[in-house]
């Protein structure tokens, strides 16, 4: 054992591996504390069997713009995102971009490589980028993908190819340092069924 304690011998120069499952919102496979709301809820019989049956349940986020229904739809218990304001975000954007390619500076963008400000990039709503985490990325948010340098141009490269009228960037294209190929779109419907660990 090394007297260091500066340079303790059970460090070494590798990076630490990172499973991003436990970032993930639902598992499947064996019921643990790890796999979500629809394994907590098949863990317990007696919640479980009163909420049989075709139900739903609809609540609003604080700020009025995000309608969310939750419910059991054929035996199968699901979430369902709404935005309300998209499209104000979206004309937002297209405004924002407008003024970029006509020269306008932005003093809230951020400040690029060479010491001048850029513009935003984009103004993703907050249910298109739950959206993208479900369909492309497994469920794991933008909170985990953000510090993967390659899934977060993956989640760029998304955005740009299939909700553009988000983007703010001046011509539309984000100037990305690298463009992996994308991964494969796990579904498309904006419903998300949770599958439990008991199915």
């Amino acid at each position: 054992m090394s007297d260091d304690l500066n340079k303790p011998q059970y460090l070494s120069d590798q990076d630490p591996e990172k499973n991003h499952d436990y970032w993930r919102q639902d598992h499947g496979g064996m019921v643990t504390n790890h796999n979500g709301m629809a394994d907590s809820l098949l863990k317990n019989d007696q919640l479980y069997n009163a909420m049989k049956g075709n139900w739903s349940r609809t609540s609003m986020s604080g700020s009025k713009n995000i309608r969310t229904t939750t419910g059991r739809e054929d035996g199968r218990f699901y979430i369902r995102r709404e935005q309300l304001n998209s499209d104000a975000v979206a004309e937002r954007c297209r405004l924002y971009r407008a003024a970029a390619e006509s020269g306008h500076l932005d003093p809230l963008a951020p400040i690029g490589d060479d010491g001048r400000l850029t513009y935003k990039w984009m103004d993703l709503p907050n249910v298109v980028s739950i959206r993208i985490s479900d369909q492309w990325f497994g469920g794991m948010p933008w909170a985990a993908i953000k510090h993967d340098r390659n899934l977060k141009a993956q989640f760029y490269q998304i955005v740009e190819q299939y909700f553009p009228q988000y983007i703010c960037y001046p011509g539309g294209k984000l100037p990305l340092p690298i463009r992996p190929a994308l991964p494969n779109r796990l579904g498309g419907d904006r419903t998300r069924f949770f599958t439990g660990g008991s199915q």
